[in-house]
């Protein structure tokens, strides 16, 4: 790729002066994990030429890095060329001279891997802009922060109740270093406070394409990790740390519009919906079943996903209700309509679940369904059978996920039947654990003891 390796070239002297001075490149596999190779900056133009290797076994890697022999990837055999895409290059950590950039692997013959997650993502992206439709996206990001211990109960590393004042008074060294740090890293966000758990903080970065939001999203965490160990502290983005406290979400927010008119709001639909904005409601509220593999990807995800811990485990829609799998979020104070994912975790890889998103919209647009009414209140406090609940176990949401038609047209055979093996694998994994064992066997994710 010339022209790739010609703007690299062009980069490196002001990346130089800005004291970068070498480049973590990073890809995101099936189980969630951000897997990585640096290289010097000085070797960026043939990294962005050629790539580095990197083999197919990973996307066979499951939530604790082992390798589970029953995926067809679980094999030695076949190399593949991780390049940077080097338009979304940007600080890691520039005191310590680090850069980071998303990469996409590549067979040998310069096509991108068909199994690309990223990849897939970007041509989701390309199918919506070439329809006329733009999409806006943005992630929350919830995590934990806890004493470094191997095992016992869950400590966390900043006192202070739900929400409090006093958890961002003790916590203020640590969050005025993360606020830093995020700007060095040239990481935009909205919002950064105390959330309801014990030890527990939340992050709203800023909206972008969805390409870009799937890229803040892997450089954010890793700069929360970057600063939390330098407090001594280990970061947990699991969906839970304990049966006793509320999980950690991953909330997808999206706003859309075509030819500059917003599809969520101005309409004469429900809740001022546009004819294609209820479309897409009904849509995703129609594939959320299939969509919870990648966007709950871990066994414990789904012991989060149950009633009563505000994490929207119910096929409904509802305008700002907090426990409604996808909520309306009206316009207001200058900010567009949203619509907000709510049953994400960060076990998800991002790249995975924003481009089968953006596939179950482009569906919805093409083959329109009635919208059902919005729900108020609490779903699970409603009559039996009013409301139909999301696959509580992973086996359960792997099912709906390999009969999407709509999932695996978009995806492609190969690429579907490898998340499907990766989930299945996790199942494997997670199976005759108690509660307590399972939570425990994941509770610093992604940090894995091997």
């Amino acid at each position: 790729m010339p022209d790739a390796a010609a703007a690299a070239e062009a980069q490196l002297d002001d990346l130089r002066r800005s004291g970068l001075r070498w480049l973590a490149i990073t890809f995101v596999d099936h189980a969630g994990a951000v897997l990585v190779k640096g290289v010097p900056l000085a070797r960026l133009p043939q990294v962005a030429r050629h790539g580095v290797g990197f083999s197919p076994v990973s996307d066979a890697f499951g939530a604790t890095g082992l390798i589970d022999p029953l995926q067809t990837l679980a094999r030695p055999d076949g190399d593949l060329r991780l390049r940077p895409d080097t338009g979304a290059l940007r600080p890691l950590d520039p005191a310590a001279g680090w850069a980071w950039a998303p990469g996409v692997r590549h067979e040998r013959d310069g096509t991108v891997y068909r199994l690309d997650q990223r990849g897939f993502c970007a041509a989701q992206q390309g199918l919506l802009e070439a329809e006329g439709l733009c999409v806006l996206a943005g992630f929350e990001i919830e995590w934990m922060v806890g004493l470094v211990e191997t095992a016992g109960p869950w400590r966390p590393a900043v006192a202070g109740g739900p929400y409090g004042a006093d958890r961002l008074v003790e916590g203020l060294d640590y969050l005025t270093s993360l606020a830093e740090a995020l700007e060095a890293a040239g990481l935009d966000w909205l919002q950064l406070h105390p959330e309801y758990g014990a030890g527990q903080f939340e992050l709203s970065l800023a909206p972008g394409s969805p390409l870009e939001a799937a890229d803040r999203l892997v450089a954010a965490k890793l700069v929360i990790q970057r600063v939390s160990r330098r407090f001594g502290w280990r970061c947990s983005f699991a969906p839970l740390v304990s049966s006793e406290l509320v999980g950690n979400g991953g909330h997808l927010h999206l706003s859309i519009s075509r030819a500059g008119r917003p599809l969520l709001s101005g309409g004469t639909g429900s809740a001022g919906l546009t004819a294609e904005g209820e479309a897409l409601l009904a849509g995703l509220l129609e594939q959320l079943p299939a969509l919870l593999p990648l966007a709950c990807a871990l066994a414990v995800s789904y012991r989060r996903l149950a009633p009563g811990r505000w994490a929207a485990p119910f096929q409904v829609w509802g305008v700002e209700n907090r426990e409604a799998a996808l909520r309306l979020i009206p316009a207001a104070a200058g900010e567009p309509a949203q619509l907000e994912f709510k049953v994400a975790d960060l076990s998800a890889n991002p790249y995975l679940l924003v481009g089968g998103v953006l596939a179950g919209m482009a569906a919805a647009l093409a083959r329109p369904c009635p919208l059902p009414p919005p729900v108020s209140g609490d779903p699970g406090a409603m009559p039996a059978g009013t409301v139909r609940r999301l696959p509580a176990t992973l086996a359960e949401a792997v099912a709906a996920f390999e009969a999407s038609a709509v999932l695996r047209e978009a995806m492609g055979g190969e690429l579907h039947a490898s998340v499907v093996e990766a989930r299945q694998a996790e199942v494997r994994r997670s199976d005759g654990l108690g509660e307590e064992e399972l939570i425990a066997s994941t509770r610093w994710w992604p940090l894995t003891d091997l």
